[in-house]
């Protein structure tokens, strides 16, 4: 059965896209990550508009709702790879989107707004979605251009896709990730402070 379109968000006038592609990523991340990492990539969804509107940027809604869903597949267990985990949950996130029958130029876009969402800097000519996920990501973690967000947005999507302990949880994950994976981007952000940032963004959990 598929999932509702987050009712929530089309509420607050968001774009979410009706597409097979998108219900079916949706009941992926719902099927295989836990509570909390699922509502995060949801609030990850709904900032990335929040910020396209404040920045005034046209975007793809189904190549941004997709990768925004599963932006974080390559924390959970089954998906790792061994790799740097933006980079294990973009290649599977590219073979699902090919199993689905994308076309692979899509599937493909899918995969880069995937690896570099945890970029410090992203390269000249970026994707808008590259863009968005990137920044959004941030809102959601550590609290990042947060000012950027509608104030009356923020109360409401949280209230559809409460945090459940999302700083404690998420952080265990980075610093497990990052002791298993020196050499990756996660290792450097908590050696330079991530964990704390994720413990002082500006939500309750």
């Amino acid at each position: 059965m598929m999932l509702p379109s987050e009712p929530a968000l089309r509420a607050l006038g968001m774009p979410v896209p009706d597409s097979a592609l998108a219900h079916r990523a949706r009941e992926l991340i719902d099927d295989v990550a836990p509570a909390f990492l699922v509502n995060h990539s949801v609030r990850a969804y709904a900032w990335a508009v929040e910020l396209a509107r404040h920045d005034d940027l046209e975007f793809d809604a189904e190549i941004l709702y997709v990768s925004a869903m599963l932006h974080d597949i390559g924390l959970v267990p089954a998906y790792d790879l061994g790799g740097c985990f933006e980079l294990d949950g973009a290649i599977a996130a590219e073979r699902f989107a090919v199993d689905a029958g994308e076309q692979l130029s899509r599937a493909r876009a899918i995969h880069d707004v995937i690896a570099l969402h945890m970029a410090d800097a992203l390269p000249p000519g970026s994707a808008a979605e590259e863009l968005l996920l990137n920044d959004s990501t941030g809102v959601d973690v550590r609290g990042r251009r947060i000012e950027d967000v509608r104030a009356e947005s923020i109360q409401p999507v949280v209230a559809a896709y409460p945090r459940l302990e999302f700083k404690r949880e998420f952080a265990a994950l980075f610093a497990d990730q990052a002791a298993r994976k020196p050499i990756c981007t996660v290792a450097r952000m908590v050696a330079s402070g991530s964990l704390a940032a994720i413990a002082n963004a500006p939500f309750d959990s």
